[in-house]
């Protein structure tokens, strides 16, 4: 495990914060409250979404919510992401081959309510954040990988499963037309949802502080304390020491700083983003708008969202850094320095991906203008903790989302949300069962 489990300073330059919110530094005073009802670790999409659900929703008086961020608002893996939220063709046949079809469709219909729940959200607080619905690409390189993808489809398709009705299979002569790409096998369409994560959040959070909530970046919570005789837990900050009624846990890769028997459940990992800017001589394919996952191979691939401006968000390149699936070496995984950029060669990828898998972009120079890393939290079974931290009574986690959490994290930090507020079981709280974190799970380690 790393020696250091809190977010490092200075981290590399990201080009969703080079617009930064009126909010980035706030603090809304010299020290944190002495007391509060609801402490939020975490102003990423979902400590700030779990607030905005809390104090949207509240009936009554509404709790007294303090929000704590080690760095700026916003400032992790939301302010790091690729901004696009879609389901993977390879992740629902995990979640068939461990969980069963009928989770499968869950996760499907899971991550379609979180385009539409967000789109709400956009629309009801008039939040300007180059929100687009469109479709995505999975494309796949290798004949294998695609036709076992396909084949699964297809068997899916024939036992009535309900999700195959928005996904269509891509292949055959015309494909490389179709896609706008080269060398392609195969690719699935799908739905999709595109978005600036940073100002949808950083919005959210000036709506949530004008209803009411206190926030302190730049404030780490340093250690927290067991409930005393009161029942109140004790977060200490370099600002002061507060007493919670209950706490939530935003904190997916930096989760066991503060709960550490999370230490080996949600590991933290590097990734690498990039935005390209073409030259303005460049061709632009006829479905560009769509955004992709290329999959190079089984496991290397890279995410890519074109922006309305005509740049184009691409990050991956694993093959720079990576064997393999089961490569875990230091470079990437167990590592929360986004402080440096993982390896020289993920640049020199990122450069290359638009003239080697684009028709017509072969003389347009669509290389990397800014390159970032941003960190994300790993579980051994690929499901993200959610829920009741076991052995608690007043205190919830969502955290662990294995690099998907724009896809899934808005809708359940409104199911935490209500368990927080009403005491709403997790079975009740619209979230998938198997995000449930339990302590059978804590014991599940990384081979």
């Amino acid at each position: 495990m790393t020696d250091s489990r809190f977010p490092v300073a200075n981290p590399t330059a990201s080009f969703w914060l080079t617009q930064p919110h009126a909010l980035a530094s706030y603090r809304s005073s010299e020290t944190t409250p002495e007391e509060c009802d609801i402490a939020i670790i975490g102003t990423g999409l979902a400590g700030v979404s779990t607030a905005y659900h809390i104090l949207s929703n509240h009936k009554g008086s509404e709790p007294k919510i303090v929000l704590f961020d080690a760095r700026q608002a916003c400032s992790g893996a939301t302010g790091r992401n690729g901004g696009h939220i879609k389901v993977l063709m390879p992740t629902i046949k995990k979640y068939h081959e461990k969980f069963g079809s009928d989770a499968a469709q869950q996760l499907f219909d899971f991550v379609h309510s979180q385009m539409a729940a967000i789109k709400s959200a956009q629309e009801t607080e008039g939040i300007d954040c180059d929100l687009f619905l469109t479709r995505s690409f999975d494309c796949y390189y290798d004949p294998v990988q695609a036709s076992e993808i396909k084949a699964f489809l297809e068997e899916q398709r024939e036992a009535g499963a309900k999700w195959t009705q928005e996904v269509q299979w891509l292949e055959g002569p015309m494909l490389d037309k179709a896609s706008g790409m080269k060398g392609l096998v195969a690719a699935v369409s799908v739905p999709a949802l595109t978005l600036w994560p940073y100002k949808f959040v950083t919005a959210l959070l000036e709506r949530v502080v004008e209803m009411g909530a206190f926030l302190y970046t730049e404030t780490p919570v340093e250690e927290i304390s067991k409930p005393g005789d009161d029942g109140l837990v004790t977060l200490t900050t370099p600002r002061g020491v507060t007493k919670a009624k209950k706490i939530v846990y935003a904190t997916n890769a930096y989760t066991s700083a503060v709960l550490p028997q999370y230490q080996s459940s949600i590991i933290p990992f590097r990734g690498q983003n990039s935005i390209l800017v073409p030259l303005a001589k460049a061709h632009q394919s006829q479905n560009l708008t769509y955004t992709r996952n290329l999959f190079h191979t089984p496991g290397n691939a890279d995410y890519l969202v074109p922006r309305p401006d005509g740049n184009i968000i691409l990050g991956g390149g694993g093959g720079a850094y990576r064997k393999d699936e089961q490569d875990r070496n230091p470079q990437w995984f167990d590592s929360v320095d986004d402080a440096t950029l993982i390896d020289p060669g993920v640049k020199k990828h990122f450069d290359g991906v638009m003239a080697r898998c684009f028709r017509g972009w072969e003389d347009c120079e669509a290389t990397a203008a800014m390159t970032w890393s941003g960190i994300m939290g790993a579980t051994p079974d690929g499901i993200p903790h959610v829920g009741q931290v076991p052995d608690t009574d007043n205190q919830w986690i969502l955290a662990g989302f294995n690099g998907g959490g724009m896809a899934l994290i808005f809708t359940t930090a409104r199911g935490v949300a209500d368990m927080v507020c009403n005491g709403t079981s997790f079975e009740d709280a619209g979230i998938p069962e198997m995000f449930k974190t339990t302590a059978e799970r804590l014991n599940v380690k990384f081979e």
